[in-house]
This record gives C-alpha cells, sequence and structure tokens, in this order.
C-alpha cells in the first residue's frame, strides 16, 4: 500500500469502508430469518420483533463503545475486534435453543460489534477525503443501506437449501474472514499522508474545529441539531416502515405491487445518501440542513393533501421523494456532527448524536398504534406534518459565529 499513489490509495480504502458496510448491513435483513426461527423454535412474532429492537439498541451502544475506545486504541483494531464480535455473535447463533440466548448473541452481541464498527468506518474514511467527505460518506452509507438488497437474496438461497444454523455459520465465517483483514486499512492518513491529500474548500465558513463532547453538549447548536435528526428522521422511518400498508389497506393495492414500489423507494433512499453528501461538500452543514428539513416538509404537507384526495400516483412519487430526502438526510449525520464539531473527537461526538436513533423510531410504533385503534391512516398525517416542521424550525435556527 505504500507505494500505491494517494490517488489509489484513498479509494482503495473508500472501496474497503463500502465492502464492510455492505455486508455490516446483512443483519438488518432480519425480516428473512424470522419465518424459519418461528418455525423452528415456536416463537412468536412478538419474541422474534423484540429481537431487532434489541439490536438496534445495542447498536447505538456499540457507537458509543467505540468513542470510548479511540481515545486508548488505533481505529485497526476497534474495527478487528468489532468484527469479531459480530461473527461470534452469528456462530453462536447456531447454537441457541432458547430465545433468551437469541438476544444475547443476535442482539447483543451482533448489535455491539455492528455499531462498533459503523463508527470505527465513519469515524476514518471520510478523512481520506477531505475535499467530498460528504460524497465519501455518503457511498459509504449507501452501501450500509442497500445491504438487504444486495445480499438479503443470498441469505434467501441460503435459508431455503441449507436452512437458518448453516446461513448463519457461513455469515460468521465471511464475516470472520472480511472483517478481519479489512480491518487493517479502518485508519486515519498518517502525517505525510494527509500533506499529499487534496484539502477541502473554504466553503465551510460555519464549520467549527475540535470541540469536545463536553463543549459540544454546552452549546445550544448541538440541540436543535439533535432535535432536527430525531423529527426529519422520523418522517422517512414512518413512510419505510407504513408504506406498504397504507398501500394495500387503503388504497386496494396487492402485496406484490406494494413490494414493487417499496423496492423503488430503496432505490431512491440510496440515491438521496450520495446527491446529498456532494451537495454537503458544495455549502456546508447548516445550509444542508435548510434544504433537506424545508424539502422535506413541502413534501409532507403535499402528500397530505394526495391522501386528502386520493390520488394514489402522485402520493407514492411524493413518497419515494420523502425517501429520497431520508437517505440524504441519513447519509449528512456523521459529515454534520464532523462539520459542526471537528475531527479530533468526532467518534466521541458521533456517539452522542447517534442516540437519536433511540427516539427516532417512537413516531413509527405511534403511528402503528393509532392506525390499529382507528383502522385509518387518516391521523398519520398530522404527525408528520407536525415532525417535519418542527425539524424544519429547528434546522433554520440553527446558528454558529458565522451564520
Amino acid at each position: 500500500m505504500k507505494k500505491l499513489p494517494m490517488a489509489v490509495k484513498r479509494y482503495f480504502y473508500l472501496l474497503n469502508g463500502l465492502l464492510l458496510l455492505l455486508l455490516l448491513g446483512v443483519g438488518y435483513a432480519w425480516s428473512i430469518f424470522v419465518g424459519p426461527l418461528e418455525s423452528w423454535f415456536g416463537w412468536s412474532r412478538t419474541q422474534t420483533s423484540l429481537a431487532f429492537t434489541i439490536n438496534l439498541i445495542f447498536f447505538a451502544v456499540g457507537v458509543t463503545i467505540c468513542g470510548i475506545l479511540s481515545r486508548h486504541f488505533h481505529y485497526e483494531r476497534i474495527a478487528q475486534f468489532a468484527g469479531i464480535l459480530l461473527a461470534g455473535g452469528f456462530i453462536l447463533t447456531t447454537r441457541i435453543t432458547e430465545v433468551w440466548q437469541l438476544y444475547l448473541t443476535y442482539s447483543v452481541i451482533c448489535g455491539t460489534g455492528t455499531g462498533m464498527l459503523y463508527s470505527a468506518i465513519v469515524s476514518t474514511i471520510p478523512l481520506w477525503f477531505r475535499d467530498k467527505s460528504g460524497m465519501a460518506t455518503g457511498i459509504l452509507i449507501m452501501g450500509y443501506a442497500l445491504s438487504t438488497t444486495v445480499l438479503g437474496p443470498v441469505c434467501q438461497i441460503l435459508l431455503s437449501n441449507y436452512g437458518w444454523k448453516p446461513t448463519f455459520l457461513v455469515l460468521g465465517i465471511v464475516d470472520l474472514v472480511v472483517m478481519l483483514t479489512g480491518g487493517f486499512f479502518i485508519r486515519f492518513p498518517r502525517a505525510k499522508e494527509f500533506e499529499e491529500l487534496p484539502q477541502g474548500p473554504e466553503m465551510s465558513k460555519d464549520e467549527a474545529h475540535n470541540v469536545s463532547t463536553a463543549e459540544m453538549l454546552k452549546s445550544p447548536i448541538f440541540y436543535l441539531v439533535f432535535i432536527y435528526i430525531i423529527t426529519l428522521g422520523s418522517v422517512g422511518l414512518v413512510i419505510i416502515n407504513h408504506m406498504s400498508p397504507l398501500l394495500t389497506s387503503e388504497f386496494g393495492l396487492n402485496a406484490a405491487t406494494a413490494a414493487i414500489i417499496v423496492s423503488i423507494g430503496s432505490v431512491f433512499n440510496g440515491v438521496g445518501r450520495i446527491a446529498s453528501g456532494i451537495v454537503f461538500d458544495k455549502i456546508g452543514s447548516i445550509p444542508t440542513t435548510r434544504l433537506l428539513s424545508t424539502g422535506n416538509l413541502i413534501l409532507v404537507l403535499l402528500l397530505f393533501l394526495t391522501y386528502r384526495f386520493k390520488l394514489v400516483t402522485a402520493m407514492i412519487v411524493l413518497m419515494f421523494g420523502l425517501l429520497f430526502f431520508f437517505g440524504g438526510h441519513s447519509s449528512i449525520i456523521p459529515s454534520v456532527t464532523r462539520g459542526l464539531f471537528g475531527d479530533e473527537h468526532f467518534a466521541s461526538n458521533f456517539s452522542v448524536v447517534y442516540l437519536n436513533s433511540l427516539f427516532s423510531g417512537i413516531l413509527t410504533s405511534i403511528v402503528g398504534m393509532l392506525q390499529a385503534s382507528n383502522g385509518t391512516y387518516r391521523y398519520t398525517f398530522y404527525l408528520l406534518a407536525i415532525s417535519a416542521l418542527i425539524a424544519t424550525a429547528c434546522a433554520w435556527s440553527a446558528r454558529t459565529k458565522n451564520t
């Protein structure tokens, strides 16, 4: 690697990070494992759903652990340890006999390993692209988001032909080999390498530098950005989780058609991640959040109108637009954290910012409960409008000393 030109080397690191995140996201194809596990053990949907919920919680725990360990260990070692945790969780899952053991192996161990490795990758690889860190971050996170689409069918073939135990074993072995090897390339550029890298543009007039976590928590802009992330993210999560049942239950689309629409929506989600990264590189943190939140609010209000007038085609198009904005929003969270609070304490700061994931899914659950009790999604659009309005207000209220 030392002899490779920098232009080649940094794209090798980006490709390596993309591959790791693509494998890392396969745990989110949980829905394809639900049926086989329920059939084998006789577990209920409530029990298997809880496994995924706990996994998400420990993802956030893993991000926090990475932030703590980064003060004492190199990211290569953190990434490799995380890979061992993830692989070990998958392999141990082949030995489970009780549901609590699933919660320990898949939910706790795999969830923690996933969060640690995710944080290690987004903490280091974008620094090889100071001239276009937003784009690099968007590419990385697009890989994570598309994992289910790309690798889900592979897992489904393994499940159909060999069963759930061999499938988890294969996932564990592949993760162990790839992540131990790829972990060697999850690192900061060294001093001489920094000198060879293209420098970032001088567009970041609103950016701060090297703000510690304690200082960040004392800053009003942190709380505005944190609420912005939760509320705008909540809109996208509601669309992702309720698009299919909304179209089938209230507009009469069949399940196959709804599934195709959801798949197309995932493409918009992925494209939005790269597009917003490119925009971030051009205009910076605060302007990007304002652009995304304002566009999101406009689409939510239009979605409300199309729902009232039962314009199903227009609704689908608007939902694609919302997924585009949601993908863009998801991809810039690391970039905004780095842009506003600097590189030096990024892992620690990002671990706090990522706690938004503990709250972003609440609106999705509320929508589900309202639909179950009223038999309609009518009230959903009021909640989406309120959430989108709060996100926009926070984005436009956020100020740095230069804005």
